[in-house]
């Protein structure tokens, strides 16, 4: 950030990539984490075979999660997966090169922003740092280890990459709107990137809305939707009442009109209150974080983070909501005075207004911080720049990035490294946040899994931790359920007062995604080694039952069909999924598939059609075609069998 330095600012920030890259290479040799697997290892529809359209869509619709589905970062992972197969390094990999990608899109949006900053408020602004406060800035957001997540954490690519396209977009906006200030035409680069790359971040998950609000930020704080001559520029102030103020209204009209499917609070162990009054404590952790990380506090699990049930419980709450208020008043009181300060901290508390608000999500994850963090990072950037001109002030400019860049940079290698493989991995979050009942499952499943591998010197071990993580977590089930499947397939005897617990938790709390996962193992496992006797799985799945839950009455009709022989009773419970849940693909299926067992060929025929005429997300001609075939060709050899039966009996 001072003119003295020989080294070009672009060679520095192809520098910084490098740095990167090598900070965050030894954990892309890591394996698949959390919900990596059920997202994409249990997601049949991402093995394609060809990249004709009807395969390619049919990938694209296949998420559970989102309202939109994600379509492109879900036909990303299904190319990843046709072009490199099923190793998690090639994911890492690509995830790591979307993230320079990010680095460079912030690195020239930041020029961007500086230049518009210089010109509109600054123009004494020294040529030193115009060059160089954009590679400090987009440096330092490259290697600070809060980001590592939507790195190494394969699935949060949808983070990633919405970012990417977010900054795009983003760095149009910034060249059409400076095109505007002298006078040419800009407004098509700003509506092509709203448009286009606005509607990839929104498609790859759903915080690309936030684009939505960054705009409104850069023109608050740079801009004032002025000219350059400081008239308001009525061309940008009919843009954004039609693209920006005209969706966000109808948006919040929709959602309004629809709030209770969105504020669904039953499967959490808090209420919307509560959340909003925790999520100010989380807010202050993350400023933390970004300002002064540690790899003691990081983490990918933080069940453990403290719940706030009022505003003095704890007394933090209340210190946090009042700093949040401040801080809010700051970015709004500077936009003038520290316009570059007031656009970091105004772009900070916008990241957060989705996931980090009344939704009812987990409270805590790193990966929220991705895009918000960069505004935190150039706030302080914007201060020190403001130093007063003393001998002192260039020293601490270039100083201050310099020291920061080694910190981050080495945390970051630090928990890529320890990201390198799962078993050192789960040791350390276990040590870290002993108090995280997923943290300590992790390492009692990683013992397990050992256990089951031949390593007896971890048998304890997983008991161990999986008691702990049952005990941490009185309202969940995955450690009982996985202590009693290491029982069978140990064959230790089985004690069988985990049935009463397992039991006695489905009854008294509300299932949960974990419980309904834990229970799909369970039931996997019953066709092998988990000889249950039937009345113990029925007194089971009928507590966690008690509540609809369509992917455990799947689960569960598979079990009794499978296992049983109850066709009918099974054949009810895909009837009630489908006119239940009628937009999942896969329900369809599985009542078609169950008929044509059942040789009630015109029945199976029938679902056919409806299911055609729906034609739900994710769904494709493909599909369509094989299950006629089947139909067909069972039809046709139910009744020659029938036809050769009749022939035989015939005297």
């Amino acid at each position: 950030m001072t003119r003295h330095l020989h080294l070009s600012p672009n060679v520095a920030f192809l520098l910084c990539c490098l740095l990167a890259a090598v900070v965050y290479f030894p954990g892309l040799s890591g394996d698949y984490l959390f919900d990596d697997t059920t997202n994409l290892l249990g997601n049949k529809a991402l093995e394609i075979e060809s990249l004709d359209a009807d395969t390619l869509h049919k990938a694209a619709f296949s998420a559970k999660s989102g309202e939109l589905r994600r379509p492109v970062s879900m036909a990303s992972f299904a190319l990843n997966r046709y072009f490199f197969g099923i190793d998690p390094y090639s994911y890492k990999l690509i995830n790591l090169i979307t993230h320079l990608l990010t680095g460079l899109g912030l690195f020239l949006l930041t020029r961007q922003i500086v230049g518009s900053y210089r010109d509109l408020h600054r123009p004494d602004l020294s040529p030193g740092i115009m060059r160089w406060l954009p590679v400090a800035v987009a440096g330092l957001w490259l290697v600070h280890p809060l980001n590592l997540t939507s790195v190494l954490y394969i699935v949060q690519r949808m983070t990633s990459l919405s970012s990417l396209f977010t900054v795009i977009a983003l760095c149009l906006y910034m060249a059409g709107r400076r095109r505007m200030l002298d006078d040419r035409h800009g407004l098509l680069l700003i509506v092509g990137g709203l448009c286009v790359f606005g509607g990839l971040s929104i498609f790859s998950k759903e915080s690309g809305i936030l684009l939505l609000l960054y705009l409104p930020v850069l023109e608050l704080t740079l801009f004032h939707f002025r000219k350059r001559s400081g008239s308001p520029d009525r061309q940008i102030i009919a843009f954004f009442l039609a693209c920006i103020i005209l969706p966000l209204a109808a948006g919040a009209l929709y959602f309004g009109a629809n709030f209770e499917s969105y504020l669904t609070y039953g499967g959490r162990s808090f209420t919307l209150a509560e959340r909003l009054l925790t999520e100010a404590r989380v807010l202050i952790f993350y400023l933390q974080m970004i300002l002064m990380p540690t790899v003691q506090e990081l983490g990918l699990y933080h069940d453990d983070f403290e719940l706030s049930r009022g505003l003095l419980s704890p007394p933090a709450t209340l210190y946090s909501v009042v700093f949040l208020g401040g801080l809010l008043a700051g970015g709004l009181l500077l936009r003038r005075r520290l316009p570059l300060v007031s656009l970091g901290i105004l772009w900070f508390i916008s990241g957060h207004l989705l996931e980090s608000t009344i939704l009812p999500l987990e409270l805590v994850h790193e990966h929220r911080n991705y895009l918000p963090g960069f505004g935190i990072i150039l706030a302080l950037a914007g201060l020190v720049i403001r130093l007063p001109a003393r001998r002192l002030a260039p020293v601490i400019q270039v100083a201050a990035p310099a020291l920061l860049l080694v910190l981050f940079a080495s945390t970051t290698w630090l928990r890529s490294t320890q990201w390198s493989n799962n078993v050192d991995h789960s040791v350390y979050e276990a040590r870290h946040h002993p108090q995280s009942p997923r943290a300590v499952f992790a390492a009692g499943r990683i013992h397990a899994r050992l256990a089951l591998q031949g390593h007896t010197e971890s048998i304890d071990k997983a008991y161990e931790y999986l008691g702990k993580a049952s005990a941490l977590d009185p309202t969940g089930i995955m450690p009982d359920v996985t202590m009693l499947k290491l029982d069978y397939l140990l064959e230790r005897e089985v004690d069988p007062g985990r049935f009463d617990e397992i039991v006695s938790r489905l009854e008294r709390y509300p299932l949960t995604a974990t419980d309904t996962s834990s229970l799909q193992d369970l039931a996997d496992c019953l066709g092998g080694k988990c000889s249950m006797a039937p009345e113990t799985v029925d007194r089971i799945f009928h507590a966690a039952l008690k509540n609809w839950n369509t992917r455990l009455k799947t689960v569960y009709a598979y079990y009794i069909i499978n296992q049983r022989g109850k066709f009918l009773e099974g054949l009810a419970l895909f009837e009630r999924v489908v006119e239940r849940r009628p937009e999942e693909p896969q329900h369809w299926k599985n009542l078609i598939n169950l008929l044509m067992v059942m040789n009630r060929f015109d029945e199976a025929q029938q679902r056919l059609d409806q299911f055609r005429d729906l034609r739900p997300y994710g769904s494709s001609e493909a599909d369509f075609r094989i299950l006629q075939d089947d139909i067909d060709r069972n039809r046709l050899e139910f009744a020659q069998s029938y036809n050769a039966v009749a022939e035989s009996n015939r005297p």
